[in-house]
């Protein structure tokens, strides 16, 4: 990546705001911490966050596409994972996890990822605490407020708004798929980061 292209993206995860923390903080964020802002919200190094993500791109691409699972149940990283998974041929489970689906040999569904990507360990705390136990290593995105027992790969950045999750993901499928050889050039004017976004509900159309 250029210095140039990295400039950019450092621009676009502000713009999407995947920078903006929350109020609270745990200790073992504060190294992904710029500062606090004015008004008592804590803001992420944008470099850290690139750093994360392309780290987390990296590690993916290393497994087979169907053995990367993709998990949110926050209402605004559901459209996310889908779109991350249809992709990069990978596994999406959107909205609520069925109990026992990483560690039941008896269910119909069982699954034995080799990878876990969580959009919220607060939120998707089934998934965690399965992959713990069935010791899959776990990727989570964490605000400055989430605590990251479990999590094997911290991406410190903002999980909780309609757009930022949408941007992670797009951002870490265009990454995941450049790792293994797989972008195409016409990527960036076919999928944009709002493809990757919740679809307005009536009440936010009238």
């Amino acid at each position: 990546m250029s210095a140039e292209q990295e400039a950019e993206i450092l621009e676009q995860l502000v713009k999407y705001n995947v920078h903006i923390g929350s109020r609270i903080k745990v200790k073992h964020m504060e190294p992904y911490i710029f500062r606090m802002r004015y008004d008592g919200v804590y803001l992420f190094d944008v470099k850290k966050i690139l750093e994360r993500l392309n780290l987390a791109a990296k590690i993916i691409s290393y497994y087979p596409p169907d053995k990367v699972v993709a998990v949110s149940t926050h209402v605004f990283g559901m459209r996310a994972v889908t779109k991350f998974a249809e992709l990069t041929g990978g596994v999406a489970i959107a909205g609520k996890m069925m109990a026992g689906l990483l560690t039941n040999r008896t269910l119909k569904n069982y699954m034995e990822p080799s990878i876990v990507i969580i959009s919220d360990p607060r939120y998707d705390v089934q998934a965690l605490e399965e992959a713990a136990i069935a010791r899959i290593p776990v990727v989570a995105m964490c605000s400055t407020d989430n605590t990251c027992s479990k999590v094997d790969l911290v991406i410190p950045m903002n999980n909780r708004s309609r757009t930022s999750l949408p941007y992670a993901f797009w951002y870490l499928t265009r990454r995941v798929l450049e790792e293994r050889g797989q972008l195409t050039p016409d990527f960036d004017a076919l999928v944009k980061p709002e493809d990757f976004m919740a679809l307005p509900t009536s009440a936010e159309m009238e």
